[in-house]
């Protein structure tokens, strides 16, 4: 089922797929408007969708993804500019699938949602986090649970910026 949103949804909408999909993998195609395609794939969940404004407009959509890095757990890995049509479709059970978006200059981007965003996947980014904070304090024994619940805090705190 595909549900186009109305530009005067656009900012709740993007607060309400953050939440609902934080942590899912992700797959972005781009095609511009000569048609080329391009596809981005990466091991990064989605962490979830800010719109970008000049002013009262809205100038684009940017998608952020985590990375196990402790100091800066959101990364921005894709700017939609000038977007004209967002459209999200969902699978039978009623979970988000796909969101699409079209620009102003007929180019679009499709994210393609993978996986669940439940506990597990939340637990899977925690340890990947801890498990860097190991490796940086040069695989030194002794700390883990110190690792994991700074990991914790902080994979928290970063989700708090989409909520």
């Amino acid at each position: 089922m595909k549900k186009e949103i109305k530009r005067n949804a656009w900012a709740r909408f993007c607060r309400k797929f953050s939440a609902n999909n934080m942590f899912r993998d992700i797959n972005i195609s781009f095609n511009d408007k000569t048609r080329n395609n391009v596809e981005l794939s990466g091991e990064y969940p989605l962490m979830g969708l800010t719109l970008e404004k000049k002013g009262r407009f809205i100038d684009g959509i940017i998608l952020y993804a985590g990375q196990a890095a402790p100091e800066k757990l959101t990364q921005p890995v894709f700017s939609i500019k000038e977007p004209e049509k967002v459209v999200i479709e969902k699978n039978k059970d009623g979970i988000d699938c796909r969101l699409q978006v079209q620009t102003k200059n007929g180019g679009f981007t499709t994210i393609e949602l993978n996986g669940d965003s439940g506990n597990n996947r939340y637990q899977d980014f925690v340890r990947e986090v801890a498990y860097s904070m190991y490796e940086r304090r040069g695989f030194s024994h002794g700390n883990d649970m110190n690792d994991w619940l700074e990991a914790e805090r902080k994979v928290k705190k970063a989700g708090q910026m989409f909520a």
